[in-house]
């Protein structure tokens, strides 16, 4: 029996390499005979880089920067010299993960630092960059990216703007950097909101950021105005990620969005490992109904009822929704909650109850 193990990250507790490491060891336990392929996914946010980094290897270059609130930080990229590509993951250097709860405000964030990392690899001579969006702490529509590479932002009066998210409303004029672009950017992300309006980037994903009601339609007012820029960018699927960066980077950079899952499942060779296994398991840390909406589980998915190969569901904690595919059984999703008393426990056992998970699948379905 060959089995083909690709979930993502259970965030909060195991990358999916670790994921895949407990599953193979439960397995083992009870079928020592097994073939594995183990197959780490990601959709474009968190753990991207890592992915990328196993199957095509590369140099971490690490960068003096600044995180969203302006402070100097250093964060690093993977860069690829002999196919003079980088790989960038705008929350190292943007993310809301770098800010204590009581810094999160989207008013005051920047993606400055993310362009400064894009600096560095046009320094270096990229000319290819992958910029992973996820995680973000910023509102800003990449205008903080922007002014690192030299774009400058005036008010009515003619006065340059500081690129973060509260200036938005006052941009009456933007100046492009006189040196012409050679590099081709991708951004790629699972997010398919457009910048602004009730789906967009303030009122869908700035309260998690830090905003308050007020906020969220201050910063919806300043997406919609710098959305005049922007043109028809502004309404196209992902513009609105990371908090607009999905839009700038393709005003700013002449970006391709191109969807997260499915990317990373690409640059993998994902249905060449798909097509050699007999069982496949995927997993994430809750599935859930956002699952479905093109998260990694939710493409793996798809990929296998396409060549109708069985797949098993595991994930730290599961919620039914009326989107679960109807060709699985949502009573047989595999959780770590389920095998743990608390939620504490699942996060502190989670490896070793993923290891109890694997011998159960062993022993119910790999016969």
């Amino acid at each position: 029996m060959h089995v083909l193990i690709s979930p993502d990250k259970f965030k909060g507790s195991l990358s999916a390499s670790q994921v895949c490491e407990a599953l193979e060891k439960g397995i083992k336990k009870r079928r020592p005979k097994t073939i594995f392929t183990k197959m780490p996914l990601a959709d474009g946010g968190e753990g991207t880089l890592d992915v990328i980094q196993q199957l095509h290897g590369g140099s971490w270059i690490t960068v003096d920067t600044f995180d969203p609130l302006m402070r100097p930080i250093q964060a690093d990229y993977l860069f690829l010299a002999d196919q003079k590509t980088a790989y960038i993951e705008m929350a190292r250097a943007s993310g809301l993960a770098l800010l204590k709860a009581k810094e999160r405000n989207p008013l005051k964030t920047t993606t400055f630092g993310t362009g400064t990392l894009i600096a560095d690899a046009l320094n270096r001579g990229a000319s290819q960059i992958i910029l992973t969006i996820g995680g973000s702490a910023t509102n800003d529509a990449g205008m903080g990216m922007a002014a690192a590479l030299g774009w400058k932002f005036l008010d009515e009066n003619g006065l340059f703007l500081s690129p973060i998210g509260e200036n938005l409303i006052q941009v009456v004029s933007i100046e492009a950097p006189a040196l012409a672009q050679t590099c081709t950017f991708t951004v790629v992300t699972d997010v398919t909101n457009p910048l602004a309006g009730p789906t967009g980037a303030a009122h869908v994903f700035a309260g998690q950021k830090g905003a308050s009601a007020t906020t969220i339609k201050q910063l919806d007012k300043g997406l919609n105005n710098i959305a005049s820029f922007f043109g028809k960018i502004a309404d196209q699927a992902g513009a609105g990620a990371a908090g607009g960066l999905g839009a700038g980077a393709c005003y700013f950079l002449n970006a391709t969005i191109v969807s997260g899952s499915s990317w990373v499942m690409d640059k993998v060779h994902f249905n060449r490992a798909l097509l050699k296994a007999d069982f496949i398991i995927t997993g994430e840390g809750k599935i859930d109904s956002s699952t479905w909406g093109g998260k990694v589980v939710s493409e793996v998915v798809k990929r296998c009822d396409k060549v109708f190969k069985q797949t098993i569901l595991v994930s730290g904690a599961f919620e039914n929704s009326a989107n679960f595919p109807i060709f699985l059984d949502e009573n047989e999703v595999f959780t770590i909650a389920s095998h743990a008393a608390t939620a504490d426990e699942s996060l502190a056992r989670a490896a070793e109850l993923l290891e109890q998970i694997g011998e159960e699948i062993a022993l119910k379905y790999l016969n």
